[in-house]
Protein backbone atom coordinates (compact mmCIF):
# COMPACT_ATOMS: atom_id res chain seq x y z
CA UNK A 1 0.00 0.00 0.00
CA UNK A 2 1.21 3.27 -0.50
CA UNK A 3 0.76 6.84 1.82
CA UNK A 4 -2.82 7.91 0.40
CA UNK A 5 -3.87 4.56 0.61
CA UNK A 6 -2.73 4.17 4.20
CA UNK A 7 -4.59 7.34 4.83
CA UNK A 8 -7.52 6.21 2.96
CA UNK A 9 -7.84 2.97 5.15
CA UNK A 10 -7.04 4.88 7.97
CA UNK A 11 -9.55 7.10 8.07
CA UNK A 12 -12.03 4.79 6.14
CA UNK A 13 -11.65 2.63 9.84
CA UNK A 14 -11.86 6.14 11.95
CA UNK A 15 -15.70 6.33 9.80
CA UNK A 16 -16.45 2.86 10.46
CA UNK A 17 -16.14 3.56 14.70
CA UNK A 18 -17.90 6.53 14.52
CA UNK A 19 -20.56 5.38 12.92
CA UNK A 20 -21.05 2.77 15.39
CA UNK A 21 -20.48 4.86 18.33
CA UNK A 22 -23.16 7.62 16.55
CA UNK A 23 -25.87 5.21 16.49
CA UNK A 24 -25.40 3.63 20.28
CA UNK A 25 -25.28 7.23 21.64
CA UNK A 26 -21.80 8.86 21.39
CA UNK A 27 -22.55 12.32 20.52
CA UNK A 28 -18.95 13.24 20.50
CA UNK A 29 -17.68 11.43 17.39
CA UNK A 30 -18.58 13.44 15.06
CA UNK A 31 -17.41 16.84 17.26
CA UNK A 32 -16.24 19.09 14.30
CA UNK A 33 -13.65 22.48 14.67
CA UNK A 34 -15.63 26.06 15.40
CA UNK A 35 -14.45 26.26 11.54
CA UNK A 36 -15.90 23.30 10.64
CA UNK A 37 -19.33 22.22 9.21
CA UNK A 38 -22.17 19.97 8.50
CA UNK A 39 -24.96 19.30 6.48
CA UNK A 40 -27.07 16.75 8.28
CA UNK A 41 -29.32 13.82 7.24
CA UNK A 42 -32.61 15.24 9.05
CA UNK A 43 -31.23 19.16 6.68
CA UNK A 44 -29.85 22.11 7.46
CA UNK A 45 -26.56 23.47 7.35
CA UNK A 46 -24.85 24.17 10.92
CA UNK A 47 -21.30 25.64 12.08
CA UNK A 48 -19.19 23.63 14.09
CA UNK A 49 -18.47 24.54 17.65
CA UNK A 50 -20.42 23.82 21.05
CA UNK A 51 -23.68 24.52 19.03
CA UNK A 52 -23.51 21.89 16.97
CA UNK A 53 -22.61 19.42 19.60
CA UNK A 54 -25.78 20.38 21.70
CA UNK A 55 -27.70 19.54 18.50
CA UNK A 56 -25.97 16.22 17.57
CA UNK A 57 -27.24 15.29 21.29
CA UNK A 58 -30.72 16.40 20.61
CA UNK A 59 -30.66 14.41 17.22
CA UNK A 60 -28.96 11.19 18.74
CA UNK A 61 -32.09 11.08 20.99
CA UNK A 62 -34.23 9.85 18.30
CA UNK A 63 -32.87 6.61 18.66
CA UNK A 64 -32.23 3.63 21.26
CA UNK A 65 -29.69 1.50 19.37
CA UNK A 66 -28.35 0.61 15.99
CA UNK A 67 -25.60 -1.37 13.66
CA UNK A 68 -24.00 -0.84 10.62
CA UNK A 69 -21.59 -0.64 8.23
CA UNK A 70 -19.80 1.88 5.94
CA UNK A 71 -19.63 1.11 2.25
CA UNK A 72 -17.01 2.95 0.69
CA UNK A 73 -17.37 4.29 -2.93
CA UNK A 74 -13.98 6.82 -3.28
CA UNK A 75 -11.84 9.00 -1.96
CA UNK A 76 -8.63 10.59 -1.67
CA UNK A 77 -5.75 12.70 -0.34
CA UNK A 78 -4.19 15.95 -1.68
CA UNK A 79 -1.45 17.26 0.47
CA UNK A 80 -2.95 17.64 4.04
CA UNK A 81 -6.62 17.13 2.66
CA UNK A 82 -8.76 14.09 2.50
CA UNK A 83 -11.89 13.19 1.48
CA UNK A 84 -14.38 10.00 1.57
CA UNK A 85 -17.59 9.29 -0.44
CA UNK A 86 -19.66 6.40 1.72
CA UNK A 87 -22.77 5.16 2.04
CA UNK A 88 -23.39 4.13 5.69
CA UNK A 89 -25.93 1.69 6.11
CA UNK A 90 -27.26 1.09 9.38
CA UNK A 91 -30.60 -0.75 10.94
CA UNK A 92 -32.04 1.72 14.12
CA UNK A 93 -34.15 1.15 16.88
CA UNK A 94 -35.83 4.76 16.88
CA UNK A 95 -37.66 5.39 20.27
CA UNK A 96 -41.41 5.06 20.22
CA UNK A 97 -41.30 3.02 16.98
CA UNK A 98 -41.69 -0.60 17.09
CA UNK A 99 -38.91 -2.35 15.92
CA UNK A 100 -35.94 -1.88 13.68
CA UNK A 101 -35.67 -0.03 10.63
CA UNK A 102 -33.30 0.61 8.00
CA UNK A 103 -31.36 4.24 8.08
CA UNK A 104 -28.90 4.63 5.08
CA UNK A 105 -27.32 7.78 4.12
CA UNK A 106 -25.26 9.30 1.15
CA UNK A 107 -22.05 10.88 2.81
CA UNK A 108 -18.92 12.76 1.89
CA UNK A 109 -16.25 13.76 4.62
CA UNK A 110 -13.15 16.06 4.38
CA UNK A 111 -10.77 15.95 6.68
CA UNK A 112 -7.42 17.74 7.14
CA UNK A 113 -3.99 17.12 8.95
CA UNK A 114 -2.43 19.15 11.31
CA UNK A 115 -0.01 18.91 14.39
CA UNK A 116 -2.53 16.16 16.21
CA UNK A 117 -3.79 14.15 13.12
CA UNK A 118 -6.81 13.93 10.77
CA UNK A 119 -9.32 16.04 11.78
CA UNK A 120 -12.81 16.21 10.49
CA UNK A 121 -13.58 19.31 9.42
CA UNK A 122 -16.64 18.81 7.01
CA UNK A 123 -19.32 15.96 7.18
CA UNK A 124 -22.86 16.19 4.42
CA UNK A 125 -25.53 12.95 4.84
CA UNK A 126 -28.48 12.86 3.60
CA UNK A 127 -30.91 9.99 3.48
CA UNK A 128 -30.42 7.21 0.82
CA UNK A 129 -33.61 7.42 -1.51
CA UNK A 130 -34.91 5.93 -4.59
CA UNK A 131 -36.44 7.07 -7.64
CA UNK A 132 -38.17 10.74 -6.69
CA UNK A 133 -40.59 12.41 -9.59
CA UNK A 134 -39.38 16.21 -9.44
CA UNK A 135 -42.74 16.99 -8.06
CA UNK A 136 -41.73 14.90 -4.59
CA UNK A 137 -38.44 16.47 -4.79
CA UNK A 138 -39.82 19.90 -5.05
CA UNK A 139 -42.20 18.70 -1.83
CA UNK A 140 -39.31 17.81 0.35
CA UNK A 141 -38.17 21.96 -0.48
CA UNK A 142 -41.61 23.12 0.60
Amino acid sequence: MNDEQDTIEQLLAKCRRDQHGWLNGNTSVYALPEEGTMMPALGGVMAGGPRLAELQRLGAGLWESGSGDVEFLDGGVTGDLAWLVMVEHAEVKFVHRNGRARWELRVTELFRHNASGWERFHRHADPLVWGHTIDEALDLLT
